[in-house]
Protein backbone atom coordinates (compact mmCIF):
# COMPACT_ATOMS: atom_id res chain seq x y z
CA UNK A 1 0.00 0.00 0.00
CA UNK A 2 1.39 3.42 -1.03
CA UNK A 3 -0.37 5.05 1.89
CA UNK A 4 2.50 3.74 4.63
CA UNK A 5 4.96 6.02 2.85
CA UNK A 6 2.83 8.88 3.94
CA UNK A 7 0.24 10.02 6.38
CA UNK A 8 -3.21 11.38 5.26
CA UNK A 9 -3.49 15.53 7.12
CA UNK A 10 -6.52 17.41 6.49
CA UNK A 11 -7.50 20.14 8.22
CA UNK A 12 -10.74 21.94 7.89
CA UNK A 13 -11.19 25.40 8.71
CA UNK A 14 -14.39 26.64 10.58
CA UNK A 15 -15.57 27.64 7.52
CA UNK A 16 -15.63 24.16 6.29
CA UNK A 17 -12.60 25.11 3.60
CA UNK A 18 -10.01 22.13 3.83
CA UNK A 19 -6.87 24.53 4.68
CA UNK A 20 -4.34 21.53 5.08
CA UNK A 21 -3.31 18.67 3.12
CA UNK A 22 -0.46 16.69 2.80
CA UNK A 23 0.70 16.96 -1.10
CA UNK A 24 3.88 16.32 -3.33
CA UNK A 25 5.54 19.60 -4.54
CA UNK A 26 8.22 19.53 -7.44
CA UNK A 27 9.99 22.79 -7.09
CA UNK A 28 12.90 24.44 -8.87
CA UNK A 29 15.52 27.61 -8.21
CA UNK A 30 16.84 29.51 -10.57
CA UNK A 31 19.69 32.09 -10.09
CA UNK A 32 18.40 33.91 -13.53
CA UNK A 33 16.22 36.46 -13.87
CA UNK A 34 12.43 36.44 -15.22
CA UNK A 35 13.26 37.80 -18.64
CA UNK A 36 15.54 34.40 -19.80
CA UNK A 37 13.93 31.61 -17.80
CA UNK A 38 10.13 32.89 -18.92
CA UNK A 39 9.97 30.75 -22.22
CA UNK A 40 11.61 27.64 -20.08
CA UNK A 41 9.17 28.01 -16.97
CA UNK A 42 6.32 28.24 -19.91
CA UNK A 43 7.21 24.83 -21.16
CA UNK A 44 7.76 23.39 -18.10
CA UNK A 45 4.01 24.43 -17.51
CA UNK A 46 2.54 23.06 -20.47
CA UNK A 47 4.63 19.84 -19.52
CA UNK A 48 3.32 19.84 -15.75
CA UNK A 49 -0.73 20.22 -17.80
CA UNK A 50 -0.16 17.62 -20.01
CA UNK A 51 1.22 14.99 -17.69
CA UNK A 52 -1.88 16.06 -14.74
CA UNK A 53 -4.50 17.58 -17.46
CA UNK A 54 -5.16 21.07 -18.09
CA UNK A 55 -8.69 20.81 -16.21
CA UNK A 56 -6.62 20.47 -13.08
CA UNK A 57 -5.76 24.07 -12.42
CA UNK A 58 -9.22 26.19 -11.93
CA UNK A 59 -8.41 29.47 -10.67
CA UNK A 60 -6.33 32.41 -11.23
CA UNK A 61 -5.17 34.41 -7.90
CA UNK A 62 -4.55 38.15 -9.19
CA UNK A 63 -1.76 39.23 -7.05
CA UNK A 64 -3.31 43.13 -8.17
CA UNK A 65 -6.61 42.41 -7.76
CA UNK A 66 -9.19 44.75 -6.85
CA UNK A 67 -11.91 42.83 -4.99
CA UNK A 68 -13.20 43.17 -1.45
CA UNK A 69 -11.01 40.86 0.70
CA UNK A 70 -14.00 39.03 1.43
CA UNK A 71 -14.26 37.73 -2.30
CA UNK A 72 -10.33 36.44 -1.93
CA UNK A 73 -11.33 33.25 -0.24
CA UNK A 74 -8.26 33.20 1.69
CA UNK A 75 -5.35 34.03 -0.83
CA UNK A 76 -3.21 36.41 -1.02
CA UNK A 77 -5.57 38.07 -4.15
CA UNK A 78 -8.15 38.73 -5.91
CA UNK A 79 -9.21 34.72 -7.52
CA UNK A 80 -10.70 34.24 -11.03
CA UNK A 81 -12.07 31.81 -12.60
CA UNK A 82 -9.50 30.07 -15.07
CA UNK A 83 -11.28 30.75 -18.65
CA UNK A 84 -9.93 31.70 -22.08
CA UNK A 85 -9.26 35.26 -20.70
CA UNK A 86 -7.60 34.38 -18.13
CA UNK A 87 -5.54 32.20 -19.54
CA UNK A 88 -4.32 34.62 -22.31
CA UNK A 89 -3.65 36.82 -18.99
CA UNK A 90 -1.36 34.01 -17.45
CA UNK A 91 0.27 33.58 -20.90
CA UNK A 92 0.71 38.02 -20.84
CA UNK A 93 2.47 37.45 -17.87
CA UNK A 94 4.95 34.81 -18.31
CA UNK A 95 6.31 36.85 -21.16
CA UNK A 96 6.66 39.95 -19.29
CA UNK A 97 9.98 41.75 -19.57
CA UNK A 98 10.85 42.23 -16.14
CA UNK A 99 9.66 40.18 -13.63
CA UNK A 100 6.30 37.95 -12.67
CA UNK A 101 4.84 36.27 -9.98
CA UNK A 102 1.63 33.74 -10.76
CA UNK A 103 -0.22 31.57 -8.57
CA UNK A 104 -2.70 29.34 -10.30
CA UNK A 105 -4.77 26.79 -8.09
CA UNK A 106 -6.95 23.74 -8.27
CA UNK A 107 -9.58 25.21 -6.23
CA UNK A 108 -11.44 28.56 -5.55
CA UNK A 109 -11.90 28.55 -1.75
CA UNK A 110 -9.43 25.86 -0.08
CA UNK A 111 -6.12 23.81 -0.62
CA UNK A 112 -6.36 21.30 -3.84
CA UNK A 113 -3.81 19.06 -4.54
CA UNK A 114 -2.54 20.32 -8.11
CA UNK A 115 -0.93 23.72 -8.00
CA UNK A 116 1.28 26.16 -9.84
CA UNK A 117 3.39 29.16 -8.23
CA UNK A 118 6.14 31.35 -10.23
CA UNK A 119 8.31 34.21 -8.75
CA UNK A 120 10.37 35.49 -11.56
CA UNK A 121 12.50 37.71 -10.47
CA UNK A 122 13.49 41.31 -11.89
CA UNK A 123 17.34 41.27 -12.94
CA UNK A 124 17.78 44.18 -9.88
CA UNK A 125 16.96 41.74 -7.66
CA UNK A 126 19.53 38.82 -8.92
CA UNK A 127 21.83 41.21 -8.75
CA UNK A 128 21.10 40.78 -4.94
CA UNK A 129 22.81 37.99 -2.22
CA UNK A 130 20.11 35.45 -2.10
CA UNK A 131 17.34 36.28 -4.79
CA UNK A 132 16.66 33.65 -7.17
CA UNK A 133 13.83 32.65 -9.64
CA UNK A 134 11.40 29.86 -8.11
CA UNK A 135 9.06 27.58 -9.96
CA UNK A 136 6.66 25.07 -7.88
CA UNK A 137 3.89 22.62 -9.18
CA UNK A 138 2.35 20.20 -6.70
CA UNK A 139 0.39 16.86 -6.91
CA UNK A 140 -1.86 15.45 -4.36
CA UNK A 141 -0.84 11.99 -2.93
CA UNK A 142 -3.83 10.30 -4.56
CA UNK A 143 -1.62 11.04 -7.84
CA UNK A 144 1.33 9.76 -6.62
CA UNK A 145 -1.34 6.70 -5.74
CA UNK A 146 -2.49 6.16 -9.11
CA UNK A 147 0.42 6.97 -11.39
CA UNK A 148 3.24 5.47 -9.20
CA UNK A 149 6.62 6.79 -8.77
CA UNK A 150 8.08 6.63 -11.67
CA UNK A 151 5.94 8.88 -13.31
CA UNK A 152 6.22 11.79 -10.74
CA UNK A 153 10.03 11.00 -11.16
CA UNK A 154 9.82 11.22 -15.16
CA UNK A 155 7.75 14.57 -14.94
CA UNK A 156 10.42 15.89 -12.85
CA UNK A 157 13.27 14.69 -14.80
CA UNK A 158 11.42 16.55 -17.62
CA UNK A 159 11.03 20.28 -16.20
CA UNK A 160 14.41 19.70 -15.05
CA UNK A 161 15.85 19.36 -18.57
CA UNK A 162 13.91 22.23 -19.50
CA UNK A 163 14.72 25.26 -16.81
CA UNK A 164 18.39 26.35 -16.40
CA UNK A 165 17.96 25.34 -12.41
CA UNK A 166 20.65 25.57 -10.10
CA UNK A 167 19.04 23.21 -7.64
CA UNK A 168 15.69 21.52 -7.38
CA UNK A 169 13.65 19.05 -5.43
CA UNK A 170 11.03 16.86 -5.24
CA UNK A 171 9.05 16.32 -1.61
CA UNK A 172 6.15 15.10 0.27
CA UNK A 173 5.00 18.57 2.13
CA UNK A 174 2.57 20.55 3.65
CA UNK A 175 0.69 22.26 1.17
CA UNK A 176 -1.78 24.90 2.84
CA UNK A 177 -4.09 27.89 2.20
CA UNK A 178 -2.54 30.43 4.37
CA UNK A 179 -0.06 30.53 7.12
CA UNK A 180 -2.77 31.11 9.77
CA UNK A 181 -2.26 30.01 13.49
CA UNK A 182 -4.27 26.93 13.32
CA UNK A 183 -2.69 25.61 10.46
CA UNK A 184 0.99 26.45 11.25
CA UNK A 185 0.16 24.72 15.24
CA UNK A 186 -0.70 21.78 13.34
CA UNK A 187 2.23 21.84 10.75
CA UNK A 188 4.35 22.12 14.16
CA UNK A 189 2.56 18.94 15.44
CA UNK A 190 3.53 16.90 12.90
CA UNK A 191 6.90 18.05 11.70
CA UNK A 192 9.06 16.34 13.68
CA UNK A 193 7.31 13.55 13.78
CA UNK A 194 7.38 13.29 9.80
CA UNK A 195 10.61 14.83 8.70
CA UNK A 196 10.62 13.85 5.27
CA UNK A 197 7.30 16.28 4.96
CA UNK A 198 8.77 19.92 3.11
CA UNK A 199 7.58 22.91 4.94
CA UNK A 200 7.14 25.25 1.89
CA UNK A 201 7.15 29.47 1.19
CA UNK A 202 8.18 29.86 -2.28
CA UNK A 203 8.62 33.66 -1.69
CA UNK A 204 10.55 33.76 1.07
CA UNK A 205 13.06 31.04 0.02
CA UNK A 206 13.67 32.98 -3.40
CA UNK A 207 14.52 36.52 -1.65
CA UNK A 208 17.32 33.85 0.70
CA UNK A 209 18.51 31.06 -1.11
CA UNK A 210 21.12 31.53 -3.55
CA UNK A 211 23.18 29.05 -4.27
CA UNK A 212 22.80 27.06 -1.43
CA UNK A 213 20.82 23.54 -0.77
CA UNK A 214 17.12 24.04 0.53
CA UNK A 215 18.09 20.27 2.16
CA UNK A 216 17.28 16.48 1.92
CA UNK A 217 14.42 14.96 0.11
CA UNK A 218 13.30 12.11 -2.19
CA UNK A 219 14.93 13.89 -5.57
CA UNK A 220 17.17 16.28 -5.55
CA UNK A 221 18.72 17.89 -8.47
CA UNK A 222 22.18 20.11 -8.48
CA UNK A 223 23.20 22.33 -11.11
CA UNK A 224 26.84 23.31 -12.12
CA UNK A 225 27.96 25.68 -8.92
CA UNK A 226 26.63 22.65 -6.69
CA UNK A 227 27.90 20.12 -8.33
CA UNK A 228 31.40 21.55 -8.27
CA UNK A 229 30.88 22.45 -4.60
CA UNK A 230 30.07 18.81 -3.95
CA UNK A 231 33.02 17.49 -5.77
CA UNK A 232 31.00 16.40 -9.04
CA UNK A 233 29.27 13.27 -9.92
CA UNK A 234 31.93 11.35 -9.09
CA UNK A 235 32.21 13.19 -5.40
CA UNK A 236 28.88 12.46 -4.53
CA UNK A 237 28.58 9.06 -5.66
CA UNK A 238 31.70 8.80 -3.34
CA UNK A 239 30.08 10.38 -0.35
CA UNK A 240 26.52 8.47 -0.78
CA UNK A 241 27.11 4.86 -0.59
CA UNK A 242 24.00 3.28 0.49
CA UNK A 243 22.25 1.21 -1.79
CA UNK A 244 19.00 3.15 -2.07
CA UNK A 245 20.67 6.23 -3.24
CA UNK A 246 21.35 6.50 -7.24
CA UNK A 247 23.23 9.45 -8.71
CA UNK A 248 21.96 10.24 -12.64
CA UNK A 249 24.15 12.45 -14.79
CA UNK A 250 20.90 14.48 -17.08
CA UNK A 251 23.65 16.24 -18.61
CA UNK A 252 27.28 17.74 -18.11
CA UNK A 253 25.60 20.56 -15.91
CA UNK A 254 22.77 18.96 -14.03
CA UNK A 255 22.57 15.64 -11.77
CA UNK A 256 19.83 13.87 -9.93
CA UNK A 257 19.99 11.89 -6.74
CA UNK A 258 17.68 10.09 -5.88
CA UNK A 259 16.78 8.49 -2.44
CA UNK A 260 14.98 5.31 -2.67
CA UNK A 261 11.79 4.61 -4.73
CA UNK A 262 9.28 6.03 -2.96
CA UNK A 263 8.86 9.73 -1.26
CA UNK A 264 8.67 9.03 2.90
CA UNK A 265 7.37 11.20 5.07
CA UNK A 266 9.62 8.60 8.48
CA UNK A 267 7.90 8.52 11.15
CA UNK A 268 9.49 8.50 14.16
CA UNK A 269 6.74 6.76 16.16
CA UNK A 270 7.17 4.26 14.10
CA UNK A 271 10.93 4.66 14.41
CA UNK A 272 11.19 4.65 11.08
CA UNK A 273 14.88 5.18 9.55
CA UNK A 274 15.79 7.33 7.14
CA UNK A 275 19.29 6.84 6.54
CA UNK A 276 20.05 8.30 3.04
CA UNK A 277 18.25 11.64 4.22
CA UNK A 278 20.70 12.07 6.71
CA UNK A 279 23.46 10.91 4.76
CA UNK A 280 22.80 13.78 2.18
CA UNK A 281 21.95 16.41 4.29
CA UNK A 282 25.33 15.48 6.07
CA UNK A 283 27.03 15.73 2.75
CA UNK A 284 25.06 19.18 2.25
CA UNK A 285 25.37 20.46 5.69
CA UNK A 286 28.46 22.76 4.42
CA UNK A 287 26.14 24.42 1.87
CA UNK A 288 22.80 24.19 2.71
CA UNK A 289 20.37 26.97 2.91
CA UNK A 290 19.10 28.72 6.56
CA UNK A 291 15.72 30.82 6.56
CA UNK A 292 16.32 33.93 7.93
CA UNK A 293 14.94 33.25 11.41
CA UNK A 294 15.29 33.66 15.28
CA UNK A 295 12.89 31.42 15.59
CA UNK A 296 14.19 27.96 17.21
CA UNK A 297 11.87 25.77 16.36
CA UNK A 298 12.49 26.77 12.53
CA UNK A 299 16.20 26.09 13.03
CA UNK A 300 15.59 22.54 14.80
CA UNK A 301 13.45 21.66 11.78
CA UNK A 302 16.28 22.39 9.04
CA UNK A 303 18.51 20.51 10.95
CA UNK A 304 16.28 17.52 11.58
CA UNK A 305 18.58 15.43 9.67
CA UNK A 306 21.47 16.11 10.96
CA UNK A 307 21.08 16.81 14.79
CA UNK A 308 19.30 13.23 15.34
Amino acid sequence: MVSKHYPKIRQTLPDGRVGLREGLILCFFMRCPHDTVSHAVTRALNLYLDAVGHEKLGWYVDMGGTLPPEEHKGWAGAIRPLNGEQWKKVRDELRAPSSCILQLEEYENQVGGFRFEYHGRSPEDIAKPGFVSAVSFWLPTEHLEEHGPEHVKELAVAIAREVPLDSGYVSLAFNYLLPSKPVMRLIQEHCFRYPGMDIHNLSTTSMYLGEKARGAYWLNFYGQTLLDQLGGTGGIRAQLTHPEVSVEELNAQKVLVSLGKWPEAGDVEQEKEMRPYHALARMLEPHLYEAPTSRDITRRWQRRFLDT
